[in-house]
């Protein structure tokens, strides 16, 4: 699941890519307040402003039958502490927990977005 909990006025949106950087690497758009399926391996995650800056990254190991969040978070305060963008993942596994057969397979088959699943009312 996306999530998006940032208060603010920065925009920014969620991408998806291989961690491996290669010819066959792909980069997909996500959507908050969506669920996405991916097939096990490790991906990139970054926040990408509309200047096509990246503002915030972070990774993740996908294992298969697993579930993850990922949310957006930070706060721009109009009094008191302000925190930036950043990307959390849950759970951080590592990419060792990967089957041996996955592990040189991180590229993404397949990435489904399912729209219409708003998880926030």
């Amino acid at each position: 699941a996306i999530i998006d909990t940032y208060k603010g006025t920065e925009k920014s949106e969620p991408h998806i890519m291989d961690a491996r950087k290669d010819k066959k690497s792909r980069s997909e758009e996500l959507r908050f307040d969506s669920v996405v399926a991916v097939n096990p391996g490790v991906y990139d995650l970054a926040l990408v402003g509309p200047d096509g800056k990246t503002k915030a990254k972070n990774s993740f190991v996908a294992l298969n039958n697993e579930s993850f969040v990922v949310m957006r978070t930070g706060v721009e305060a109009k009094q008191g502490p302000s925190y930036p963008q950043e990307l959390v993942v849950y759970p951080k596994l590592d990419p060792s927990a990967l089957p041996k057969s996955a592990a040189p397979r991180m590229a993404m088959l397949s990435v489904l977005v399912t729209l219409g699943c708003a998880l926030w009312a």
